[in-house]
């Protein structure tokens, strides 16, 4: 397979005869498609749906956890099984598709290539990704997954989680090939957009531990379905796999987070990130600091050595840089407010209150591992990574879509997404301090996590985070719609390169020859040569 496929051209001597090809419409044009914007998309709108349901699960937890003595949704025979529906779902069922969504489609605009890195692959991880999920849904619905009462429905369990990570590294593979081998003349790495670098950074980091977890799940099968013992009874499959979960491991799906924030603001300050090495070493930092893998299979004690309380300490570091040099944007350059601004603090904010958990939670003193505690760091990831995706799609809305975002909705749901995830988060936090009991406790359908007083803060935060998603959601309304007018090719003044193609984008991107890049902000460079 070539990096870009394309079709052959007809050679003009022979245009009187040849037959005209007909081009498949509807359902056929998006099952046939390799346009990376087209794939792009599914993995958005799918993963929100997905996500709908992540949500409403982790509704539902979080009101029974309000009184346990008199809720009761859940029975003892399921609890434990959507507890892991929850946890897991919303690592890969929601947030990596959704970052791989807005990167597919974003990532080749920004380097300057006409397509993505190897199309077709690109397009068989969305249908892998969707079958997989579609699986991994079912595996539930006939009493599988961890604690499930049915063998079939916890083998098919494994396969599919399977399926959805070798999805995912198929995407990463394609993603960081863009990156890596089709960029514009003069994008050298040192000037590639910052997202872009956090999409290739993260891109690199699930390649190289993702893999582990494949190895861990084709084990985990072989032995679950020749009836072995090796990784235990059905409950406890699932402590072979937190690992992913948890920090450090969890924080590599949140490396984008950085990228978007530092060109949102960059690009509203009207200012040069500087110095730039500052900003990608310091999201570089970010994605090696969350290398996990070494800790498939780790117990208790191995999550006390000094190598996990470095990196849970050192991640703090980088969220920090990329804070100081956002402030120092702001205060060379200019502030004006849009939509897109309030995602990327809101995401920078709750990164931060995260990996500043996740540093104080790798003191083995605290005693932390194992509590609830280790179910906010790992929230804490995934609304971080919710927030800052919705916000890329506001800020690319007219790459995505067809046209911006209404303005409304918005400007208030960053403001809601923002309350909900704290809320959601320290309660999940402070239990944890105060030594309550481990999430393997969730097998009790009496005790579902938390302080029954606190966990009513719980409750309002995850409600102020649904009117978050729904306002975002209301926000995106336009993006679908035909427009009387092609939309603006760039709205914001950018800085680099996928400001130059239409809005929306043809399907080889740009209309016109791009210039040659001489600096990290080459749409500034024009600006400034008229």
């Amino acid at each position: 397979m070539a990096v870009i496929d394309t079709a052959p051209e007809t050679a003009a001597t022979h245009a009187a005869t040849a037959v005209a090809r007909i081009e498949p419409t509807g359902f056929a044009a998006l099952l046939g498609t390799g346009d990376h914007k087209v794939i792009g998309r599914l993995y958005i709108a799918t993963s929100l749906l997905l996500g709908a349901v992540v949500m409403l699960l982790g509704l539902l937890f979080s009101i029974e956890a309000v009184d346990t003595g008199s809720l009761s949704i859940f029975t003892k025979d399921t609890v434990f099984q959507f507890w892991t529906l929850l946890r897991v779902g919303g690592v890969f069922l929601l947030a990596f598709p959704l970052v791989i969504g807005v990167a597919m489609v974003v990532v080749p605009l920004q380097v300057g290539a006409k397509a993505i890195a190897f199309p077709r692959a690109a397009a068989a991880s969305y249908w892998a990704f969707l079958l997989g999920a579609g699986l991994f849904l079912a595996s539930y619905a006939i009493n599988g997954g961890p604690g499930g009462g049915s063998n079939t429905g916890v083998n098919l369990w494994i396969a599919s989680l399977g399926l959805i990570v070798v999805a995912i590294l198929l995407a990463a593979v394609c993603l960081a090939t863009t990156v890596f081998a089709l960029r514009q003349t003069g994008l050298t790495m040192n000037r590639i957009p910052l997202y872009a670098w956090s999409v290739a950074v993260a891109a690199v980091m699930w390649l190289l531990t993702l893999p582990v977890l494949v190895g861990v799940l084709v084990l985990m099968y072989v032995d679950h379905r020749h009836g072995g013992s090796t990784f235990g009874d059905n409950a406890s499959l699932f402590n072979h796999l937190d690992w992913v979960l948890r920090n450090p491991q969890v924080y590599v799906v949140a490396v984008p987070v950085l990228g978007f924030a530092a060109d949102v603001l960059a690009t509203t300050a009207k200012a040069r990130i500087a110095p730039r090495f500052a900003a990608q070493g310091a999201i570089g930092a970010f994605g090696i600091f969350g290398f996990g893998a070494f800790l498939a299979g780790a117990d208790a004690h191995d999550h006390k050595a000094w190598v996990v309380i470095a990196l849970g300490v050192a991640a703090l570091l980088p969220v920090l840089a990329i804070l100081g040099l956002a402030g120092d944007l702001f205060r060379r350059g200019s502030f004006a407010f849009n939509p897109a601004v309030g995602y990327a603090v809101a995401g920078l904010l709750i990164l931060l209150l995260t990996v500043a958990a996740g540093a104080l939670g790798s003191f083995p003193g605290l005693e932390t591992y194992g509590t609830i505690f280790d179910v906010g760091v790992s929230t804490g990831a995934l609304l971080a990574t919710l927030i800052a995706s919705l916000g890329a799609i506001t800020w690319w809305a007219t790459k995505i879509g067809r046209q911006p975002v209404a303005k409304g909705p918005a400007a208030v749901a960053p403001v809601a997404l923002l309350l909900g995830s704290a809320a959601i988060i320290l309660p999940d936090l402070i239990a944890g301090l105060i030594g309550d009991g481990p999430p393997s406790t969730e097998l009790s359908p009496s005790w579902v996590g938390g302080i029954e007083g606190v966990n009513v803060v719980a409750v309002v935060g995850v409600l102020l985070l649904l009117l978050g998603v729904v306002a975002s959601l209301a926000a995106f309304v336009p993006i679908i719609r035909t427009p009387d007018q092609p939309a603006e090719a760039d709205p914001w003044e950018g800085q680099s390169l996928e400001w130059l193609a239409p809005s929306p984008p043809p399907l080889d991107n740009f209309d016109i020859e791009l210039p040659v890049v001489v600096s990290a902000e080459p749409l500034v460079d024009l600006r400034e040569e008229k």
